[in-house]
């Protein structure tokens, strides 16, 4: 197996990986029972990890990650809890066969040695699964939809902002993928991160709400690496005018929760740009002075 074909072998294992993250928060968002979804989370941050160590090898190897997914890989069953479980043990089954396989194929010393790590992690996590389904078939947790409130246009916002956090962390993701400058991944990382956790209040917002989260495909074409400078002032402009977004709805309802909630994000979004915008001004100052040096003036 050449080098090409490593690649692309580890670019599958990203988009599956992303696949049953897209998956596994379907089911946190549907199911309302806290011990469950708890343990479900926490099945769901191992797989970022894998994520993160397979697209690691992809730009070790001299490639590029794409951060997509294979939607015929995420399946979200239900109504029953039990049945959404089973989804959940059906895609670890499926990885624990391809990532088998993949160790018959590579040569790579390192990258068989993380597929062995994580064949074993996706082994326990289907154990995990199975579990759960004994837990919920226990309690007969089913999803009953007559005990929710249902409101077309809240969900409609919901999931807007939904995707909408969804687009930013992949973008942000990418950024650390390709970044080579480390106090710049280290902001995209922790930024991600927080996204991450806006995309889960929404969801179990959508969720206990009685709607349908949507995660739905958004666009995951890598874009154009832009200088460093223009891309954070881009990232300084678009967390201004999500921040405003969420304040804009704010006005408009009348739920505490929600208007607590949207209050919650707009604070962190204007954290990000700060810390944005404190990176952007650092860079300038570093330029300057690097200027300087080179006309034999002080920094």
């Amino acid at each position: 197996m050449d080098r090409k074909e490593t690649i692309n072998l580890l670019l599958y294992n990203v988009a599956l990986e992303h696949s049953a993250i897209v998956q596994y928060l379907y089911h946190i968002f549907l199911i309302t029972d806290g011990n469950i979804t708890s343990e479900i989370e926490e099945i769901a941050r191992q797989e970022m990890r894998h994520l993160k160590w397979f697209a690691q090898k992809v730009v070790q190897l001299g490639g590029q990650v794409v951060l997509d997914r294979l939607e015929d890989m995420i399946k979200v069953g239900g109504p029953e809890w039990t049945d959404m479980l089973s989804m959940d043990v059906m895609a670890e089954e499926e990885a624990i066969k391809v990532y088998s396989q993949q160790l018959e194929l590579v040569k790579d010393d390192s990258i068989k040695k993380l597929l062995e790590r994580v064949i074993k992690d996706e082994e326990h996590h289907r154990l995990e699964f199975s579990e759960l389904i004994e837990k919920a078939r226990e309690s007969r947790l089913i999803v009953m939809e007559e005990e929710r409130s249902y409101d077309p246009k809240t969900i409609q916002v919901l999931n807007k902002f939904l995707k909408e956090e969804y687009q930013t962390v992949i973008n942000y993701l990418y950024q650390f993928f390709h970044s080579k400058n480390c106090d710049y991944k280290d902001i995209m990382l922790d930024l991600a991160i927080e996204s991450m956790v806006h995309m889960g209040k929404l969801g179990e917002k959508v969720g206990e709400m009685g709607g349908m989260p949507d995660i739905g495909r958004i666009d995951f074409s890598p874009k154009p690496l832009k200088s460093l400078q223009e891309q954070v002032k881009a990232e300084i402009d678009y967390e201004q005018e999500t921040g405003g977004e969420y304040g804009k709805e704010m006005e408009k309802i009348q739920d505490t929760e929600l208007k607590s909630l949207f209050r919650f994000i707009e604070h962190q979004e204007d954290y990000h740009r700060q810390k944005l915008l404190e990176f952007f001004k650092l860079m300038n100052r570093l330029t300057v002075g690097s200027l300087k040096d080179k006309k034999g003036g002080k920094p």
